[in-house]
């Protein structure tokens, strides 16, 4: 009884060849499964910086303070993050109506750094809004505003809010 083999897409049948395609198609399979998952899971093990929720905004002191953690898997190096203070009201296009950028250290993973307090005046304000007035404002925090960082989540460094 003749046996048959199955072939992959793209083989031809040769003569007293199929067993050794055979066995190079079952060595391949073998060898690229592993590989795959073992690139998966460099993937998941990434820092992933956030921004923690309700950053301290005190309007008698004029000044704000924020915290990045690291809810990934590895350390995060050394970053910038950008704080922006905007009038509630302000149209997208003229954001950021005033900016302040922190050197953020390296976090180790499941770990969180914290500003210390930052003055208002110590924001750029090219748009011309007065800080120092403000009773309400829209806060924008930028964790790795600059993409330093291979995060396994690019997607989630922002917090925007009204405050």
């Amino acid at each position: 009884m003749r046996r048959q083999f199955y072939l992959p897409p793209g083989c031809v049948r040769e003569h007293g060849q199929n067993y050794q395609i055979r066995k190079e198609f079952a060595m391949n399979k073998y060898f690229i499964t592993p590989v795959v998952i073992s690139l998966l899971g460099i993937l998941g093990c990434r820092p992933n910086l956030v921004v923690k929720p309700d950053p301290e905004v005190d309007y008698g002191a004029k000044t704000v303070k924020i915290s990045i953690s690291n809810i990934g898997k590895k350390a995060a190096g050394t970053q910038l993050t950008y704080i922006e203070i905007n009038a509630v009201d302000a149209n997208d296009a003229d954001k950021p109506q005033s900016q302040f950028s922190v050197s953020v250290p390296a976090i180790d993973a499941g770990n969180t750094w914290e500003s210390d307090e930052i003055h208002f005046s110590k924001f750029s304000s090219p748009r011309g809004l007065d800080l120092m007035t403000l009773t309400e404002m829209n806060l924008v925090v930028r964790a790795d505003a600059k993409n330093m960082v291979k995060e396994s989540n690019e997607q989630d460094n922002v917090y925007d809010a009204d405050r």
